[in-house]
């Protein structure tokens, strides 16, 4: 594989990163290692590798040691449905590598002002806010933000007005280190959500990037892919549920396989399914929305005000949403059934800066914690008004927020001293909190979720699409689930080093006709295996943290069946299958009985190299 150009129409090659070094006020540019280049590509496995050489073991997060890289694909702005970036640092929620992905325009104005580069990495942290500026020539420059601080992340978008200006920024959250705090580019609408990257930010006093778009480079070659991807994305059956209603559509699903947590991972449906699904929303449709050149146009842009609908918040509006993720922990796992309070919940957690998956099981935990009289606050089931108040509390690190901005672990352990019910009501793994497919319905998710590198996470493994959801897979039992979590791994895992969009299905073949139009050499098998280096390269970085069997564990709560959940009523995974689940992902993975990959391993991939020394020993 070969990532020089082939072409003779001189295509800009992914080669420089600019360095930041915000202690210092410079800004370099250098030349990534072509051996990386080769190996990696860029985004999630290119981030690993270069996120190990530039830190130490054991690095805190929130120092200026720990960098912050915002890493770009080949594909980025290129092809349809690939205008993405992944925030790349060590994550302050669970200390595990993370990359965390968004969309929307700022990711293809950055590349088309910087067509060479793979990755703009943060270092240190400036002695006052700063933010960074790109102008169309790619010439950047750091610029005072004194007067942004403090501001929410739409009213810090508002303040760089141009069609072609657009920018990734943080809220109140990430600016108080609340440790699942976002990034969120555009206008409030798209995050960088999972693991705190917010945090890493709003630590080195970087408020935004800002970035000012030049016009992409073309080619003949790139207009005829373009065109061609475009009318696949606009008419493939596989697509079709994002362009048909996107992720509004799935609480109808998780509910009828009993995959939808309510009342805090107690249940696995709600009452009432139409009070949350796609024709609840209906009232306040009032449009949707793409990320840039994208044709399948799966964002929802909601606003109940001048409608009919009785709700807790009668003008709730969001611009991009609500998502699945936000409707099932803001929503079902809270017992808050009321659209206006989830899109109200939604809107305020995007402008604040805040992951709606983690933020959802804080509030459901704190809800119960209650309930129990494990804390000293009131707050019930159901209760949109009190939700949003500690939603803000949180954000601002007042009150009991400063331990809930901590996440549901570290939140047990300050507020409830502990307390076992508090700990087993704290729904995480590697701390980070589940996102809203309950494995009880699903034992493959079981799997996915202990062994993802970033903690408990959807998207790096989806196999209740493959069972519980559709399939041949039986989800109560466990034949084929280790292959299946493997391969779902593995392709987005390339999907990631892609920097591509996991809704627009860019596998290792189309990956890999686009990669050649736009000059590298690379085929679909080859790409196969940058998708397992890439995964191998992250799993490397948390051993070097410390991390290993002990940690790819599952909930308590989630080893007890649970109750109300329709085919998954009185079904659990068990520790002991769970155990040997386990141990045949491993030998699958070539891993040893710790989750350490074995030197064999390292040597087919190729990442001797890189490998930390008491791995690579």
């Amino acid at each position: 594989m070969s990532t020089e150009s082939t072409s003779t129409s001189a295509v800009p090659q992914l080669r420089y990163l600019l360095r930041v070094n915000l202690s210092e006020g410079t800004i370099e540019t250098e030349e990534v290692p072509e051996t990386y280049r080769e190996r990696f590509i860029s985004g999630k496995g290119l981030g690993a590798a270069l996120l190990m050489d530039e830190t130490e073991p054991g690095v805190d997060p929130l120092s200026p040691e720990n960098p912050l890289f915002f890493m770009f694909g080949p594909l980025t702005g290129y092809a349809p449905g690939t205008s993405r970036y992944a925030a790349v640092t060590k994550s302050p929620l669970t200390g595990t590598y993370v990359d965390s992905y968004s969309g929307g325009h700022f990711p293809a104005m950055t590349r088309y002002s910087l067509p060479e580069y793979l990755a703009i990495v943060f270092e240190g942290a400036a002695d006052d806010p700063v933010y960074l500026e790109i102008d169309e020539d790619g010439s950047a420059s750091l610029e005072d933000a004194t007067d942004l601080w403090g501001m929410d992340t739409e009213e810090t978008a508002r303040q760089f007005e141009g069609k072609r200006t657009k920018t990734a920024a943080i809220g109140p959250a990430g600016e108080n280190q609340v440790k699942f705090a976002t990034i969120t580019s555009d206008e409030g609408t798209h995050h960088a959500g999972r693991g705190g990257v917010g945090a890493v930010m709003g630590s080195k006093n970087l408020k935004a990037v800002v970035s000012h778009g030049d016009s992409p480079f073309d080619t003949d070659a790139i207009r005829q892919k373009k065109g061609e991807h475009t009318k696949r994305l606009g008419t493939s059956d596989d697509v079709a549920w994002a362009r048909d209603g996107g992720t509004q559509l799935v609480p109808d699903w998780t509910q009828e396989v009993g995959a939808l947590p309510s009342h805090n991972w107690t249940k696995g449906t709600i009452e009432d399914i139409d009070d949350l699904n796609i024709d609840a929303f209906e009232p306040g449709h009032v449009g949707v929305d793409s990320c840039s050149g994208c044709p399948v146009a799966c964002g929802h842009v909601t606003d109940f005000s001048g409608t009919e609908l009785d709700g807790a918040f009668p003008d709730a509006h969001v611009d991009w949403g609500p998502e699945y993720e936000t409707i099932g922990m803001m929503g079902a796992n809270t017992d808050i059934t009321d659209v206006t309070g989830v899109t109200e919940l939604a809107r305020t957690a995007d402008t604040l800066g805040m992951d709606t998956i983690t933020l959802g099981n804080v509030i459901s935990w704190a809800m119960e914690a209650s309930e129990k009289g494990l804390i000293e606050y009131d707050i019930e089931f159901g209760d949109a008004d009190a939700a949003k108040r500690l939603v803000e509390m949180v954000a601002s690190r007042e009150g009991v927020g400063d331990a809930l901005a901590e996440g549901t672990r570290r939140a047990a352990e300050e507020l409830a001293d502990g307390a076992d019910a508090a700990r087993e009501a704290a729904v995480e793994v590697k701390g980070l909190e589940l996102p809203a497919y309950d494995p009880r319905a699903s034992f493959s998710m079981s799997l996915a979720y202990a062994t993802s590198d970033r903690g408990a996470c959807h998207q790096r493994a989806w196999p209740i699409g493959t069972d519980a959801l559709g399939g041949d897979r039986d989800p109560f039992g466990t034949e084929g689930h280790a292959d299946a979590v493997i391969d779902d791994q593995d392709a987005n895992a390339l999907t990631y080093s892609m920097v591509a969009c996991d809704f627009t299905g860019y596998n290792f073949e189309y990956a890999a006709e686009w990669l050649n139009v736009l000059g590298y050499d690379v085929t679909a098998a080859e790409l196969e295996t940058v998708g397992e280096r890439a995964w191998n390269m992250t799993r490397l970085f948390n051993v070097r943290e410390g991390f290993d069997r002990d940690d790819d564990t599952l909930p308590e709560r989630l080893t007890v069946p649970t109750e109300d959940a329709g085919p998954a009523t009185g079904k659990a995974l068990d520790q002991e299958t769970f155990e040997t689940m386990l141990e045949e992902y491993y030998e699958k993975r070539g891993w040893t009985d710790e989750g350490i990959p074995q030197a064999e391993t390292l040597s087919r991939l190729d990442i001797e190299d890189v490998a930390p020394a008491s791995v690579a020993d």
